[in-house]
């Protein structure tokens, strides 16, 4: 799908605030052709005129106009576009501006730093924006503190500086910002509040070893939106196997903080390491990941040197265990609490009964169970 879609919240930008002249040609009645016409930018219009023109088309409900206002927009002159943005006070074309600007860092930092911006925009900035970007938005802890919206999304993008985030952390905590339902934040709070007597005292990497532990940890994050950064020169002829024994080494030198946001945003091979943490904080956030799919919680329920309290979270949770197979690897587990191993055996099919019935490596009473209850069928 096109990174320029269709304006999904907030307020999209009303055909008033355009030249009155202009509107009947930018209306979305008017023929597509002549939107793209205008999306193209050779328009009798001065910059301070243009420029909301075409972030009103940027805005458009047909793709191409959208992207063809937009690749004009960042095509001209700076010195022409940008002081325009600037003196923007539409919330709605501050939003418009964001989008079409996200990867250029100079303007999008100018644009979250705007007075009049709105502060959904600004949550939208900080998930996708570059560490530059993403560092501006961190300095603002006023309005971080009206919406707190913006701390969950600079915690989750994998660009933004672990310091940056963990200030913002730290003032949540003393604020007792609504904070809760974030994924991770109950371990970063434990850590922060001194919980975890060990992690305050943690050294853990500096921010460029970490910046490239993320971007190792993401790259399927950068997939999906684009890098705006160029990797460390000296790293990227590294082979993947490199990367995952570099990044092993990494992990094991970072604080437990590091590695609970590293648990949050990271990749199917970072919690495939992280789960197996000796810290609880940092496996707990693991099964806490938003991005954590079904096929991973069946293998960490199989995963026999899993501790029986990451096997019980995963037992209490209902999504998960809606999955037969996360249930049958949780039966033949026998770290897996007694009382769950019975519920879930009961659900098995004939086959995978009977394979539990003579299995050395379930729990015995639940081999024992699976005999009675076949012999209770065929009876």
């Amino acid at each position: 799908m096109s990174e320029l879609k269709p304006y999904i919240s907030g307020t999209a930008m009303a055909i008033d605030e355009l030249p009155e002249r202009m509107q009947p040609f930018l209306a979305a009645t008017s023929p597509v052709a002549t939107r793209l016409r205008a999306a193209g930018g050779a328009l009798p219009l001065s910059p301070d005129q243009l420029v909301p023109v075409l972030l009103f088309l940027s805005q458009d409900e047909d793709e191409l106009v959208r992207k063809k206002a937009a690749i004009a927009l960042q095509e001209m002159p700076p010195d022409l576009v940008h002081p325009v943005l600037t003196q923007l006070r539409s919330a709605a074309a501050l939003d418009a501006a964001a989008r079409v600007f996200r990867k250029h860092d100079q303007v999008a930092r100018e644009l979250a730093m705007h007075n009049t911006i709105a502060d959904d925009t600004v949550r939208w900035l900080a998930g996708t924006a570059s560490a530059e970007v993403c560092e501006a938005i961190g300095r603002n802890q006023v309005r971080a503190l009206r919406s707190p919206a913006i701390i969950e999304a600079l915690w989750l993008n994998p660009r933004a500086a672990q310091g940056v985030v963990q200030n913002l952390l730290e003032l949540g905590v003393r604020q007792n910002l609504p904070l809760e339902h974030i994924s991770g934040f109950r371990e970063m709070k434990a850590i922060l509040s001194g919980e975890d007597a060990d992690a305050p005292h943690e050294k853990g990497l500096n921010d460029s070893e970490f910046a490239l532990a993320m971007a190792w940890a993401t790259q399927s994050y950068e997939r999906e939106h684009g890098s705006t950064t160029q990797a460390p020169t000296p790293e990227e002829a590294k082979t993947d196997d490199d990367k995952t024994s570099t990044l092993q080494s990494l992990i094991t030198k970072m604080s437990v903080s590091q590695k609970v946001r590293l648990a949050m945003v990271g990749d199917a091979n970072v919690r495939k390491l992280l789960i197996l943490d000796p810290k609880k904080l940092v496996a707990l956030a693991v099964l806490r990941s938003p991005r954590v799919t079904e096929g991973e919680i069946t293998n960490f329920a199989a995963n026999k040197t899993l501790s029986e309290e990451l096997l019980t979270t995963i037992c209490r949770n209902r999504n998960w265990v809606k999955d037969y197979a996360t249930r049958k690897a949780l039966v033949f587990n026998p770290k897996t609490p007694l009382a769950f191993s019975m519920t879930f055996l009961r659900q098995l099919s004939p086959k995978d009964l009977k394979d539990a019935s003579g299995s050395r490596d379930v729990n015995q009473t639940v081999a024992r169970t699976a005999k009675r209850m076949i012999s209770d069928r065929q009876g």
